[in-house]
């Protein structure tokens, strides 16, 4: 590996890991083709979307700039040019003075130039961005809004009142940040365009959205507990007449099977004549009641279900290139709602409750279908008002007749010669929906029996004598040990010395506050 480094005036070089056989033929071949390696030889400072104008002792013929984007050069003449600073950085300058018809007589100077940040631009900057807070504030005077800018990252701290005037502020700032940011940079945009162009675009990205970092704060309590009520109740009648009948004698053969079956059989003269009179009247209720309860933060949406799911096979693909996939789809109620909170207990609520069963009447290639319940809706409501949808109302009727043309149009003959049959269902449903703010419970809050926690094992007494299936005496058994610990406390109590044995045996499973003792 070959190393080349300069200083000022001093050429040197150095090899590092070659060969001892190459060694002497590399460096010989260095000082062959490599006359000198010149390195920066002053330091330029300047500012950005600033420049400098530079006046040149001999003419200058030739310049390089190892990264444009950085500084950028204007030649007025061979003994005038300009250096401006585009951006923040480092970069190299290199200058080639001589006269143009004489290649012999050429000097290079050699600069490493620095773009500072410029402190008028910063400086313009924080007086926009003051001026955008002070007009926040103004327009805003229940908030208290504080516009820090910090490198390209402007940062939005303080107090709205509500979610919704945070909302609002967020985007004047992102809409009016945007301007100021492009507006504090026009710095002699006619003679340096590009520059200018480049300028305002750095500037401008500590307004945009993704350089915003929002730090405003809402006070009070952003968690809302959302209850709900869905109840629905389904009634249904049933009414049904028809009669089936047959009759042989001997060469004669009459029957009629309009009725399919029957709930009143007569068979007479040995089986000869039989009737099957179908009268039938039904009625049926059903009544579903759900209260779930959810919690959620302002802005974010919960959801819930309470019920089960079926698998869906469906088959994906095109011809003979096909696969098998399955998906679960869910059914009871399911809810979903957004909260906002706008001001104190001013909550604006978007609520879309569904509630499902399966219809066995409805399915296709072994799949059921689905019977559903469903609203959505979006209001403004306070804490602790309820929200009723009502008025879902269903009412679905049907009439079928089925008889023998001529003889079933027949008063009489309509019973005996055919099929009647009305059916009525009726269905309503009622969802309510209330909001709270909560906050969580303190330690000290928390209840000390949950559901479940008194349903205990019954000992053998209380379940081979009095039959019971729970402890009535407020004692856990533990079936799956206590045959062992019984034994060990018999052992123990028949030997004097190991008594101790025998308490530390009953502490063992004694039932504290925090559980069983170990």
């Amino acid at each position: 590996m070959l190393i080349l480094g300069t200083n000022t005036d001093v050429v040197y070089s150095q090899t590092i890991s070659a060969p001892q056989s190459n060694a002497m033929g590399t460096s010989s071949k260095e000082r062959g083709l490599i006359k000198e390696v010149l390195g920066p030889d002053l330091t330029l400072e300047i500012e950005e979307n600033h420049s400098k104008l530079i006046r040149t002792g001999r003419p200058m013929i030739r310049a390089s700039i190892v990264d444009p984007t950085i500084v950028e050069i204007t030649q007025f003449d061979t003994m005038n040019f300009e250096i401006i600073g585009l951006k923040t950085g480092f970069t190299d300058l290199t200058l080639w003075f001589g006269e143009p018809d004489k290649s012999t007589d050429v000097e290079i100077l050699r600069y490493r130039v620095r773009v500072a940040a410029s402190t008028d631009v910063e400086e313009q900057r924080q007086l926009a961005y003051k001026e955008l807070e002070e007009m926040i504030n103004e327009l805003f005077p229940n908030s208290s809004i504080e516009l820090i800018l910090v490198a390209n990252k402007l940062l939005v701290r303080g107090q709205a009142r509500d979610s919704e005037e945070a909302t609002n502020i967020m985007s004047l700032v992102r809409r009016r940040g945007f301007n100021q940011g492009n507006n504090v940079n026009n710095f002699n945009s006619a003679q340096a365009p590009q520059a200018s162009a480049i300028g305002n675009n750095r500037n401008a990205g500590a307004s945009n959205a993704s350089n915003i970092i929002n730090m405003l704060r809402v006070p009070g309590e952003q968690q809302v507990l959302l209850k709900v009520r869905i109840a629905e109740l389904s009634r249904s009648a049933l009414r049904e007449l028809g009669m089936d009948f047959s009759i042989k004698k001997d060469n004669l053969s009459i029957s009629s099977g309009l009725g399919n079956s029957g709930n009143l059989v007569a068979i007479l003269d040995g089986g000869e004549v039989s009737l099957m009179l179908r009268a039938l009247s039904s009625n049926a209720y059903s009544k579903i009641l759900a209260e779930p309860n959810l919690v959620t933060l302002s802005g974010r949406t919960a959801s819930f279900i309470s019920g089960g799911q079926f698998a869906v096979p469906t088959a994906v693909g095109i011809g003979g290139v096909q696969a098998a996939t399955t998906f679960f789809q869910g059914f009871g109620t399911q809810l979903q709602f957004t909260p906002t909170v706008l001001d104190k207990d001013r909550i604006r609520l978007r609520v879309a409750p569904t509630f499902s069963s399966i219809n066995s009447g409805n399915t296709v290639n072994g799949i059921p279908g689905l019977n559903t319940r469903s609203v959505s809706t979006t209001v403004d409501m306070r804490e602790g008002q309820w929200l009723a949808v009502a008025g879902l109302i269903e009412g679905q009727q049907q009439g079928s007749k089925v008889r023998v043309p001529g003889i079933g149009d027949v008063p009489i003959g309509g019973m005996l010669f055919g099929k009647s049959s009305v059916k009525r269902d009726e269905t309503e449903l009622l969802i309510l929906v209330s909001p709270q703010l909560v906050h969580p419970l303190d330690a000290e809050s928390i209840p000390s029996i949950l559901p479940g926690m008194d349903v205990l094992e019954p000992d053998n007494h209380d379940f081979f004598v009095k039959n019971q299936i729970e402890s009535i005496n407020a004692v856990d058994f533990r079936s799956t040990v206590q045959p062992n610990v019984h034994a060990r406390m018999r052992r123990d109590a028949h030997n004097a010395k190991m008594g101790t044995r025998y308490r530390a045996a009953q502490d063992y499973y004694i039932c504290s506050d925090h559980g069983f003792a170990e």
